[in-house]
């Protein structure tokens, strides 16, 4: 299922495959400062980067805001995990923000060798956002936001089949382009608490590209919905220096029950995956002592795998525990920041092919703002 940047130039510069790092093959990777703190309470802090988390979150002041995160990815048996980078902007005028970034990624790839090559070896996916959004104050102390998306997906699957001569490689690519929406509250009750909520669609897509066998090539499609994801945060500002934060998300990843691949000649293979709705849970902090601010924070993210009968070596995914810490520098409209995150995986087995599975991830970020 993957395929061709060179459809959505702009899109591909922004987003290179890799595992992703938080459930199922979402990507949260999307703003630095945030990184520091496990991404607790995103949905209650204002910042440019609240185009893609909160549209009601979005400053009002003029901004802009690049981010990059390096993705090391370790995943076994066989060493199967990939690195990868992941970029993102955004930029904000009064109420209207507009942002690019990576939403979902994947990637694992195997040897030609390995015992479970006749189920995987390279899997792949990538998917951009482009999004605008616009947030409007009700009260004093409430606003809401609404925003629109573009998202292009694309996605590339092999793996090994047997022949008389000895192992054939299949794969099947392809890619589409589908619209989403998202919308956003934020209130702030007292001037030391900020409570955010947010909704994002799901988005229907309909891969087109080709499959290719031992036998030959030919058309191939393949559905795809990507799931709606629910998010809540909390912002306490305990002391003037002190902030913590906490958070919620809920994604329902149970869209993706099957994987159906519809060949031109009319067959269709279907790979079974039986996904549950998952929750990531978050709570961390922030410092602000002179120019610098000291983030700490820790997560918890629930795997969309029902068990071991399901879980395939495309995405052996498991719950995971998130570890974070980062720091911004202050000088006069411009802000640095820098992050870094540790991910443990619980140790998980799969029954096609019947083996062990063990991943651990880190993850580094680095973003620059300007404000005007």
């Amino acid at each position: 299922m993957v395929s061709r940047f060179g459809s959505c130039p702009y899109l591909a510069m922004l987003i290179m495959s890799g595992n992703a790092a938080a459930s199922g093959f979402s990507l949260l990777e999307r703003d630095a400062a945030g990184l520091g703190r496990a991404y607790a309470g995103q949905a209650a802090v204002v910042s440019p980067a609240a185009v893609a988390f909160n549209p009601a979150a979005i400053p009002e002041t003029t901004a802009l805001s690049g981010n990059l995160a390096q993705l090391w990815n370790q995943v076994n048996p066989e060493d199967a995990g990939t690195q990868a980078t992941v970029p993102s902007l955004y930029g904000t005028h009064r109420n209207i923000g507009l942002g690019v970034y990576g939403a979902f990624g994947l990637a694992t790839d195997y040897p030609e060798d390995w015992e479970g090559r006749y189920q995987a070896l390279y899997s792949g996916i990538n998917a951009a956002r482009v999004q605008l959004t616009s947030s409007w104050s009700v009260t004093d102390s409430l606003r809401l936001g609404a925003g629109v998306f573009l998202q292009y997906f694309e996605a590339e699957l092999t793996n090994a089949v047997p022949t008389p001569f000895g192992d054939g490689r299949f794969k099947v690519e392809g890619d589409d382009t589908g619209f989403g929406w998202s919308l956003g509250a934020l209130w702030s009750p007292s001037e030391q608490l900020d409570l955010g909520l947010s909704f994002a669609s799901k988005v229907d897509h309909r891969l087109s590209g080709t499959a290719t066998s031992p036998l030959g090539k030919q058309d191939a499609s393949v559905p795809l919905t990507t799931p709606e994801v629910i998010r809540a945060g909390l912002r306490w500002r305990a002391r003037p220096a002190l902030s913590l934060l906490a958070g919620a998300s809920w994604t329902r990843w149970s869209r993706l029950q099957s994987l159906d691949i519809q060949l031109g000649n009319g067959l269709m293979l279907s790979e079974q995956h039986r996904w549950r709705d998952t929750w990531r849970l978050d709570l961390g902090g922030e410092y602000e002592r002179g120019p610098w601010t000291f983030r700490l924070g820790t997560a918890w993210d629930q795997a969309p795998i029902r068990d071991d009968s399901y879980r395939t070596p495309r995405l052996p995914d498991s719950d995971r525990t998130w570890l974070a810490a980062g720091l911004s520098y202050a000088t006069g409209p411009w802000i640095f920041s820098t992050s870094y995150a540790h991910l443990w995986f619980a140790n998980s087995q799969g029954e096609h092919p019947p083996v062990n599975y063990s991943a651990r991830s880190n993850i580094l970020a680095l973003g620059l703002e300007r404000t005007w």
